[in-house]
């Protein structure tokens, strides 16, 4: 290997290590299963996975990777409220719904959902069924209130 094409693997090894860490700041046991995956394959001579694929190719595709964990990868993490007293969290089960707190950085890519919004009732390109809305409320979450917070 090249001393030029050395540098390019370490610099995107680095990079793909620090995407993971904005990623999944707060799942220690994924952040840690993404960084071993990514050691175990920049140490490989050749991938297990893509035989076929040259050094550059591997280490565009780990750039690849790395942008896509920055800019799509939002974890959730469900609060817990602490009650008053148990009259009031018998109530409020049945009435609130679980609120989540959504890990959204500067990077993380925003979207208007006019593409979801206009697609309604088309065909789905990989499955060739016809896509309906989503009921209200229905959510990622099961319905749940989600909280943005940008930190």
């Amino acid at each position: 290997m090249s001393q030029q094409l050395a540098k390019q693997a370490l610099a995107s090894y680095r990079n793909a290590l620090r995407a993971t860490r904005i990623a999944f700041t707060t799942d220690t046991t994924t952040l840690n299963a993404a960084r071993l995956r990514i050691k175990t394959e920049m140490k490989l001579i050749q991938s297990k996975e893509n035989p076929d694929m040259t050094i550059q190719e591997r280490i565009q595709l780990l750039d690849q990777v790395s942008v896509f964990l920055r800019k799509n990868i939002v974890q959730g993490i469900k609060e817990n409220k602490e009650q008053e007293s148990a009259a009031d969290a018998e109530t409020e089960k049945k009435e609130e719904k679980p609120t989540y707190f959504l890990n959204i950085h500067k990077d993380t890519e925003l979207g208007d959902n006019d593409s979801i919004k206009k697609s309604k009732g088309k065909k789905n390109s990989l499955t060739g069924k016809v896509d309906s809305a989503f009921p209200a409320g229905s959510g990622c979450c099961g319905g749940g209130n989600i909280t943005l917070n940008q930190r």
